[in-house]
């Protein structure tokens, strides 16, 4: 957003909250936001654009921000990000989670988050080769939507099939740890049972950027596996800090 007016944006953004009535206290609030931010983008000051996004979203207008015309925005059903504010996230990643059925075992699986020209979005894929103790090979293969919510902090990849299936990631924002990008968060899925149906299962589960201190190496982490106390340390936190005490007990 480098070729953004920003005294353009103050004037519009002062205007529009002298029609409204409205304080920075006020857009703050309601784009949850910090009222300090607020009152740089009166001034005339550099915001991050997601931030911007916020702000406009909150208000329910869209300033002319004189961006390059190559600029995109998803449609809201995706959450209405725009393509330079999320095109960091794009990229390879492995997804660690707990296994469905044995907690002492992580899955390691692979996703990759791009951005779709024909949605305007970005989505996603993973996959997944597990073998079974019995011997039997499994091959999962998902693909789906990245929806991005405005003001919450979170992203959420959505698979959803024709047979009534939903699989849903929900995790925080990439944040960077040890120089690796890393979001973490949830999965609730759905397996079926030949007698009763499907049933919702859950997993802690976070997604590392592949590069110098990731591996695009996937499958099964037994505990003699190097990668297994990093990833069961960190898969811990988030149950401790995500879990309802009843259900952490």
């Amino acid at each position: 957003m480098s070729n953004a007016d920003w005294k353009r944006i103050a004037a519009q953004l002062n205007d529009h909250l002298t029609r409204s009535r409205l304080s920075s206290a006020d857009v703050a609030k309601k784009a949850g936001v910090d009222r300090k931010t607020v009152e740089r983008l009166r001034a005339g000051r550099t915001v991050r654009q997601q931030t911007l996004q916020w702000i406009e979203q909150a208000l329910g207008v869209q300033f002319n921000t004189d961006e390059p015309t190559d600029a995109s925005r998803s449609p809201a059903r995706f959450g209405g990000y725009q393509r330079e504010a999320v095109a960091a996230y794009i990229g390879e990643y492995v997804a660690f989670r707990r296994s469905f059925d044995t907690a002492a075992r992580i899955i390691a699986s692979y996703l990759e988050v791009r951005w779709d020209d024909s949605e305007n979005a970005l989505r996603f894929r993973e996959s997944q080769d597990n073998r079974h103790a019995s011997g039997r090979n499994y091959a999962y293969r998902f693909g789906g939507d990245v929806l991005i919510p405005p003001n919450l902090g979170v992203m959420n990849f959505v698979v959803h099939s024709e047979d009534g299936r939903v699989r849903l990631i929900s995790t925080s924002m990439p944040r960077e740890d040890g120089g690796t990008l890393i979001m973490k968060g949830f999965i609730l899925t759905l397996n079926e049972l030949r007698d009763i149906g499907y049933y919702p299962v859950t997993s802690p589960i976070f997604l590392a950027r592949v590069g110098d201190a990731v591996a695009l190496k996937t499958g099964v982490l037994e505990q003699d596996d190097e990668r297994f106390d990093w990833a069961d340390d960190i898969l811990t936190n988030i149950e401790g800090r995500l879990l309802p005490p009843r259900l952490n007990a």
